[in-house]
C-alpha cells in the first residue's frame, strides 16, 4: 500500500482540516485556536501536572542580595620626595582596565579574601563540605531530615535494647571523618577549599565601566551583611595586593643593590683610578698637551722631514735645469741659478754687446775681414768666462743637492726609529685609555648603585600606596535581587503551557484518521458527497435498522437526513411527481477500506430512502464472507443467495426477496463458497447485473473491503459509479487513499467518498468552528 503518499503533511492541524484552495499556505489561527481549545482538559492537566512541582521549587529558593563596591584606577603619585619608584604606575589604557579585572577575578584573589573572612565559617557556604554538598535548599532539608530520623532511631533502638551496645554518634553536618594518612588529609582540604573558592567566584561579579576607568565589584548571598562584607572585602584585599607587590618589587630592588655593592666595590678595586696610574708608571707613558710624547716628537719629526724632501726636490729641479741649458744657445739666460747671479749677468749682458757688434761687422765689411778678429776673441773669452762662471754655480747646486738628500736620510732614519717606539707606545695608550674607562664606568655605576640604593631605602620606609581608590563602598541591601519568584512562576508557567501545548498539538498532529470533507477532498482527491451520523444502538434496534426509512425515528432524525442529503448530492431523487426515466437502472457499489466503516449500514440506508421516494431498489450482498445485509433487515438467513444464483443452483425469483417494510429487493450473499472472486468475476455475474439494471432502478452492491478482500476490486468496473465509505476519525488517511488507488487502477469509477459514523457536533466543531447549539433535534413533525 501506498501509504506515505497520503500521510497528513507537516504541520497539519491533525482534528482540523487543512486548508485548501488559495489561502492553502496561511496558517488559520481561528482553527488553531480550536482545537487547543477542544483540548482544554489535556493542557490544563500537563500544566498542572508540571507548574505545581515548579512553584514548589520556586517558592523553596533562598532569597539572594547584592552588594556592590566601584573603585576607580587612579596612577596619579602624591610624591613626598621627588624619587623615582621601583615599579611604574600602571597607564590609563583599556588593556589596564581589562588586565585589572582579570586580576579582580583571579582564583588567588578569591582565595585570599575567602581566608579572610573565613567564608568556610558562614552556614550559605559551609553546607558546601557537607555530605548532601550540591543538593540545593530542598535537597539540604531532605538529607538533614534523614540524618536525623536515622539519629533518632538508633536512640530508640539504643534504649530498646542495651545489650546491642552504644550507637556511635552521628557525625554533624559539615563534619569529616578522621583522616590518618597525611597526604589524604591535604587532598582533601584542598578539595573542599577548591570548592568553597569555586562557590565564591560563581558569586562575585567583575564589570568595566564603559569607556571610563571605574570597575564595579558585585557579589550576591542569602546574607546582605555577608554581601556588603564580601564586596568591601574584595576591594580591600585587591588594593593590599597592589601594595604588597610594590612593596616586595621595592625590598627585592633594595637586597639586589646591597647585593650589587659589593660586587661594584670589588670591580671598582680592580679596574680602578690606581690600576691605571700603576700601568701608566710602568710603562713610562707620558702624554703631552694632546697626545703622548712619543706621537707629537713624530709629528714633529714628519714635518721635518717633509721640508727637508721638498727643499731636496727644488735643489735638484734648479740642478737639472741648469744642466738642460746649453751655453752658447738662447736658452742660455735661463735658469733661476744664472740669472740671479750679478757675474754672469754682467758677462752675458756683454756678450750681448759684442754679438751686435760683431753682426753689424760683418753685415757692414762681410766675415774675412779684419775689423771682425779683435771682437771675436773678446767675444770668445768672454763666452769662457761665462762658462767658467756657470761651472761654479752647477757645482754648487749639486752640493746643495747631496746635503739635502743627506738630511732626508737622517730624517728618515729618525722616523724609522721612532715608528718602532710609537707602535708600542700606541699599544700600551689603548689599553690605558681601555682601563680608564673601566675605572670610571665601575666608578660612576657604584656612586649610582649607591644613590640608588639610598633612594630604595626610603621607598621602603615609606607607607605606599595602590594606583586605585575606593569612591563607592558596599552597603547592606534592604531588598533581595533574587531570585523574582513571581518573574519565575510566571516563566514557569509560559514554559509548562508551551509543553502542554506541544503535546496537544503532538497529540493532534499523530491522529491519521480522517475527520472531516476539507480532508476527504485534500488528501483523497474526491467530494465528500456525504456525511451520515453515528446510527447508535436505538437506530439501529434488536432486529436490524429499525425504522430507518422516510418514517424515521425521531433519535435517528439526524441520521435521515444525513440520507436524504447523499441522495441529493447523488442526483438520485428528484421534484415530487417528476417521471422517472426511461433508462436502465444505476448500479452503485459501496466499499470501504477495512471492515466496520458502516457501508452495510449505509447501503441498507439508502436503499430504504431511495425506495420510499417510489424508485425500485435492490440491494444486492457481495459479500459472501460476512454477509450482513439480512441480518441488518431483521430476517433470518434465505434458502437462496448470490452465490447460488452465479453458481447455477437457483434462479434469479428464487434469490430476490422482498422486504415490504422498506419496499427493496434483497439478495442475500447466499452459501459459503471457497472461490467466491471467480464468481463475482464471472459472465453469469455481469449478466445479473443487466438483467437488475433492467429492472431496477437502483441497484446497490454492498462489497467487502477493498484492502480486505478482492472481491470489491473485481466488481468495481462493473458499477456506474463507486461511494467509497470512511469512517470518520477512525480510518487512516493512508488507508483510505491505498483503496481509492487500487479502485482506480482497475478502472473503478470511484465518484466521491462517504464519511460514515460521524459524531456530528464534534464535526461541527471541526468542520465549521461551531459547535451546534443545545436543544431539540430540527426532527419532521409526524403525521397524525
Amino acid at each position: 500500500m501506498e501509504a506515505s503518499e497520503h500521510r497528513l503533511p507537516p504541520g497539519a492541524p491533525g482534528f482540523v482540516a487543512p486548508p485548501v484552495g488559495p489561502g492553502a499556505d496561511k496558517v488559520d489561527v481561528k482553527r488553531l485556536a480550536q482545537t487547543l481549545w477542544r483540548q482544554k482538559l489535556l493542557i490544563l492537566t500537563i500544566m498542572a501536572v508540571l507548574w505545581i512541582p515548579a512553584l514548589l521549587l520556586i517558592n523553596a529558593m533562598t532569597p539572594v542580595y547584592s552588594a556592590s563596591s566601584v573603585l576607580v584606577i587612579d596612577p596619579r603619585l602624591n610624591r613626598i620626595i621627588n624619587i623615582p619608584s621601583v615599579t611604574e604606575p600602571m597607564g590609563i589604557y583599556v588593556d589596564t582596565v581589562n588586565t585589572e579585572v582579570e586580576i579582580l577575578r583571579s582564583r588567588d584573589l578569591a582565595r585570599r579574601v575567602v581566608e579572610t573572612l573565613s567564608l568556610a565559617d558562614e552556614p550559605e557556604y559551609g553546607r558546601l563540605n557537607a555530605p548532601s554538598a550540591g543538593l540545593g535548599g530542598v535537597a539540604d532539608s531532605i538529607a538533614r531530615g534523614v540524618r536525623d530520623g536515622f539519629a533518632r532511631a538508633g536512640a530508640a533502638l539504643t534504649a530498646a535494647a542495651p545489650w546491642l551496645g552504644p550507637t556511635p554518634p552521628l557525625a554533624p553536618p559539615g563534619a569529616k571523618a578522621p583522616v590518618e594518612d597525611t597526604a589524604a588529609a591535604t587532598a582533601a582540604a584542598d578539595e573542599a577549599r577548591n570548592r568553597l573558592i569555586d562557590a565564591f567566584q560563581k558569586n562575585l561579579r567583575i564589570a568595566p565601566g564603559v569607556q571610563s576607568r571605574a570597575i564595579r565589584i558585585s557579589f550576591d548571598a542569602q546574607d546582605p551583611q555577608l554581601a556588603a562584607r564580601v564586596a568591601n572585602a574584595v576591594v580591600d584585599v585587591y588594593a593590599s595586593m597592589q601594595t604588597e607587590a610594590k612593596r616586595a618589587a621595592t625590598v627585592q630592588a633594595t637586597e639586589w643593590l646591597q647585593s650589587r655593592l659589593d660586587e661594584l666595590r670589588a670591580d671598582m678595586t680592580a679596574t680602578g683610578q690606581a690600576t691605571v696610574e700603576a700601568m701608566r708608571s710602568e710603562t713610562g707613558l707620558m702624554r703631552g698637551r694632546e697626545a703622548p710624547l712619543v706621537t707629537e716628537e713624530m709629528s714633529a719629526l714628519n714635518a721635518q722631514l717633509s721640508e727637508a724632501r721638498t727643499a731636496h726636490a727644488n735643489a735638484q729641479a734648479r740642478l737639472q735645469q741648469i744642466l738642460a741649458v746649453k751655453p752658447d744657445g738662447k736658452d742660455a739666460l735661463a735658469g733661476a741659478e744664472i740669472t740671479g747671479n750679478p757675474l754672469i749677468a754682467a758677462l752675458r749682458q756683454r756678450q750681448a754687446t759684442l754679438r751686435a757688434q760683431l753682426a753689424e761687422l760683418r753685415e757692414q765689411y762681410g766675415e774675412r775681414h779684419p775689423a771682425l778678429t779683435r771682437p771675436a776673441a773678446e767675444l770668445r773669452d768672454l763666452n769662457a768666462s761665462i762658462a767658467a762662471e756657470t761651472d761654479r754655480v752647477v757645482r754648487g747646486l749639486r752640493g746643495e743637492v747631496e746635503q739635502q738628500l743627506s738630511k732626508v736620510q737622517d730624517l728618515t732614519r729618525r722616523m724609522e726609529a721612532l715608528r718602532g717606539n710609537a707602535v708600542d707606545a700606541l699599544q700600551a695608550d689603548v689599553q690605558l685609555r681601555q682601563l680608564q674607562r673601566q675605572a670610571d664606568a665601575s666608578d660612576d655605576n657604584y656612586r649610582r648603585a649607591v644613590t640608588r640604593l639610598k633612594e630604595t631605602q626610603v621607598l621602603e620606609a615609606l607607607q605606599m600606596t595602590p594606583d586605585v581608590r575606593l569612591v563607592s563602598a558596599a552597603t547592606v541591601p534592604f531588598a533581595p535581587v533574587g531570585p523574582g519568584k513571581t518573574v519565575l512562576a510566571g516563566l514557569a508557567a509560559v514554559i509548562c503551557g508551551a509543553l502542554a501545548i506541544g503535546v496537544a498539538l503532538t497529540r493532534t498532529m499523530m491522529q491519521r484518521g480522517v475527520y472531516s470533507s476539507h480532508q476527504v477532498e485534500a488528501l483523497l482527491g474526491l467530494p465528500a458527497v456525504g456525511i451520515v451520523p453515528l446510527l447508535g444502538r436505538e437506530g439501529l434496534g434488536r432486529k436490524g435498522l429499525g425504522k430507518a426509512g422516510a418514517h424515521a425515528t425521531r433519535k435517528g432524525g439526524d441520521f435521515a437526513e444525513a440520507v436524504w442529503r447523499l441522495c441529493a448530492r447523488l442526483k438520485l431523487i428528484g421534484a415530487p411527481g417528476e417521471p422517472v426515466p426511461d433508462k436502465g437502472g444505476e448500479v452503485i457499489m459501496l466499499t470501504s477500506s477495512v471492515a466496520g466503516e458502516g457501508k452495510t449500514t449505509l447501503a441498507v440506508a439508502l436503499g430504504a430512502f431511495l425506495a420510499d421516494t417510489g424508485l425500485r431498489v435492490v440491494i444486492v450482498d457481495c459479500d459472501t464472507r460476512r454477509p450482513a445485509i439480512h441480518r441488518l433487515l431483521g430476517s433470518s438467513q434465505p434458502n437462496a443467495g448470490l452465490t447460488d444464483l452465479l453458481g447455477g443452483d437457483a434462479t434469479l425469483e428464487e434469490a430476490l426477496g422482498h422486504d415490504d417494510r422498506r419496499r427493496v429487493a434483497v439478495i442475500a450473499a447466499g452459501r459459503p463458497t471457497a472461490r467466491p472472486h471467480t464468481l463475482l468475476g464471472s459472465k453469469a455475474m455481469l449478466s445479473l447485473l443487466v438483467e437488475l439494471s433492467g429492472r431496477y432502478d437502483v441497484v446497490i452492491l454492498d462489497t467487502p473491503p477493498v484492502l480486505s478482500a478482492s472481491d470489491a476490486l473485481i466488481l468495481a468496473p462493473m458499477a456506474d459509479r463507486v461511494l467509497y465509505v470512511v469512517r470518520w476519525a477512525r480510518t487512516a488517511s493512508s488507508l483510505a487513499g491505498a483503496g481509492i488507488k487500487q479502485l482506480r487502477e482497475v478502472g473503478g469509477r470511484v465518484t466521491g467518498a462517504v464519511l460514515s459514523m460521524v459524531n456530528v457536533r464534534d464535526h461541527a466543531n471541526l468542520e465549521y468552528g461551531v459547535r451546534l447549539p443545545s436543544g431539540r433535534p430540527y426532527l419532521l413533525r409526524q403525521t397524525p
